[in-house]
């Protein structure tokens, strides 16, 4: 086995998926499956709870420099438990992520965003912030002047502008997926900026955008409506 081409082995190891187990036994054969091991091993971690979150915060700078993706949405009591504390050490820790989903972590302030996109900057490129009341634009223009490489976004029931948005739909033109649902502050404004710099995005979500008054591109597929939304959110749901 210590004579399988890297490709192989590495195939190999990825089949083997969420079973850490075997994998962490594999990469103590030798350096050579150590090395392949590992960034598959930390790829994407998973937390059952806070306290498993928390013990991954002590793992070592170079462990967690292997992590690409983070989902917290699962976690029980997330919205008072995630604290600021805990994710600026996250992304100190795991400056490589570029998958982000911190999805109704109430507690968090402008501050965590700010620091989320000076760190991350441009390996950042799908980020779930629903349901954090606390976020406002001053954090939201910090990803437009930081994160140039966003893809999906999902900003739900939050308090983003039409300024932030704005300014992220110039500076983030690699822009495909965003969620919008419930943002009172969004107005056709910032939706014609993003109509007008975002060429590859296919998918807009703006259920419950009461602040939009008027039909906005009726002619054009990515222009969600309320009488739309099911089946597609059925689909984004499985990929987030």
């Amino acid at each position: 086995m210590n004579f399988l081409p890297t490709e192989l082995l590495h195939g190999i190891f990825t089949l083997l998926g969420n079973d850490q187990k075997s994998l962490s036994r594999a990469s103590t054969v030798c350096r050579h499956w150590r090395a392949i091991a590992l960034p598959i091993i930390y790829y994407s971690p998973k937390f059952k709870d806070i306290n498993c979150f928390r013990k991954f915060l002590r793992i070592s700078y170079s462990s967690g420099s292997l992590v690409r993706e983070v989902n917290l949405s699962h976690l029980p009591h997330r919205w008072t438990a995630i604290t600021d504390p805990d994710i600026i050490n996250l992304v100190n820790l795991c400056p490589n992520l570029t998958t982000l989903d911190i999805n109704r972590c109430s507690a968090l302030q402008d501050s965590t965003l700010t620091h989320i996109a000076s760190i991350l900057g441009s390996h950042l490129t799908t980020l779930i912030v629903s349901q954090c009341p606390k976020f406002t634009d001053r954090g939201f223009t910090a990803l437009a002047r930081s994160c140039k490489a966003l893809t999906s976004l999902d900003f739900s029931f939050t308090d983003i502008t039409d300024k932030a948005l704005s300014e992220i739909a110039v500076t983030c033109p690699t822009i495909r997926w965003i969620n919008l649902r419930n943002c009172d502050g969004v107005t056709e404004l910032s939706l014609d900026e993003l109509k007008k710099w975002c060429k590859e995005l296919t998918f807009l979500q703006l259920d419950g955008c009461y602040g939009i008054l008027r039909e906005v591109g009726y002619d054009d597929e990515i222009w969600v409506t309320e009488d739309e939304t099911d089946d597609e959110d059925e689909d984004m749901g499985e990929v987030f």
